[in-house]
Formats: C-alpha cells, structure tokens, sequence
C-alpha cells in the first residue's frame, strides 16, 4: 500500500524477533530521549534570549539529523529502514537493476519456487511491518526478482524434467499425471538436492526484511 511517497510493507516472522524489535525501538527511543534532555538543559543554562533561541534551533537540527544518517532510529520504520539500507549495502545489492517486467510485477506473493516455509525460522507467529520510501522499496522488490531469477530458471527446468518431485501425482489424485510420472525420468538423490539448493537462492521481500530485523537488533 502506497501513500506519500512511501509503501507499507510486512511479513510474517519469528514472535520472538518481532518482540526484540519492539524492544530495540523502545530502547533507541530512551537514548535519543536521555541525549535531547540532556543537550537541552544545557541550551537553557544560556542567558542571552537571541543567543538561547539560537542554540535551541541548531539543537533541533543536530536532532534531524542524527535521525536522517541513522545516528537516531527511535521508531519502527527509522529503526527497519537504516537496517535494510545496510543490508543492501553490505550485500552488493545497491546496484540499478531493471525493472521488472510488467506481467511479473503484477503477480503477488513468493517468487515461483519458493515454497511457504523456505528461508523462515521460528514459530513465524510475529509480523513485521515497516513504511518505507518508494524508490527504497522499489529497489528491494527488484533485488528479489533479478537475483533470484537465475535460480527460478533452473527451478523451472527442473519442473518441467521431474514435476513437483517424487510422489507429487500420487498426493494429488491425478491418474493421468501418474502415468506420466511412470513413464518420465524419476529424480535422484542428487536431483533433488539440486532443487533444495536452487529454492535456497530464491529471495523474496521478506527475507529481506527479516534479515534487516535480524541485523537491527543485534548491532
């Protein structure tokens, strides 16, 4: 969802990080708190009204920004932002990629592949969600198409090779499709490590954020 300039974005994640978030927000909110009371006390000790007032307008933009570099993330989205920001930088991800095409951009949910459970730990009972600017979330939905499309490929080769794996016909009730089965090439312990490696390499927007939430609360 879109507005202002900015895009809502969430996923599901493990209770215990969305609770450490939370609680990292909380305590970026006590340091910023301490160091605005503290650096205000001091402007008031100034005498001089034109000299205070002065003081107290540069105090108020040394606080935007330490905000804006990140110095300061004493909210949710300020917090998960700068995270993900880092994130891309550390990955190489910062880079222009292409847009993505039309009929894709408009398909929700994971990328083709990617089942439900690939890539998350816990009891994926928490949510995350963050606001984040457009062009910032624009760049992460590109990142998750472009570098996982090499693997999607592969996936799909491997699809069209071997269906869903073995026993998939059998799980469906579909007859025809196991007599399709019996007759084509049966996958090996090695073809089936291959899809388990080529689903690993699959990135969606919300490994993404949980990777940012993991990083955030830890440094």
């Amino acid at each position: 969802m879109s507005s202002r300039g900015r895009t809502s974005f969430n996923t599901t994640c493990d209770s215990a990080l969305a609770s450490a978030v939370a609680l990292r927000v909380q305590q970026e909110r006590v340091r910023e708190t301490t160091w605005w009371a503290e650096e205000l006390d001091a402007v008031l000790l100034i005498e001089d009204p034109a000299e205070r007032r002065a003081a107290r307008a540069e105090l108020q933009s040394e606080l935007e920004r330490r905000r804006a570099s990140g110095k300061f993330r004493a909210s949710r989205d300020a917090l998960l932002r700068h995270a993900i920001e880092e994130l891309l930088s550390e990955r190489g991800w910062t880079k222009r990629y292409r847009p993505i095409p039309a009929g894709a951009a408009s398909i929700p949910g994971r990328p083709w592949g990617k089942p439900l459970e690939n890539g998350q730990t816990g009891d994926k009972q928490g949510r995350l969600s963050v606001n984040l600017p457009e062009k910032l979330w624009e760049q992460v939905r590109r990142i998750a198409y472009w570098e996982s499309a090499p693997a999607v490929a592969k996936l799909q080769k491997w699809h069209r090779r071997f269906g869903d794996g073995p026993g998939w016909a059998e799980r469906e009730g579909n007859v025809l499709a196991m007599m399709v089965v019996a007759l084509g090439p049966q996958p090996r312990a090695e073809d089936m490590q291959e899809r388990r490696e080529l689903r690993d390499k699959i990135i969606t927007t919300g490994d993404i954020l949980r990777d940012a939430a993991y990083r955030a609360v830890r440094t």
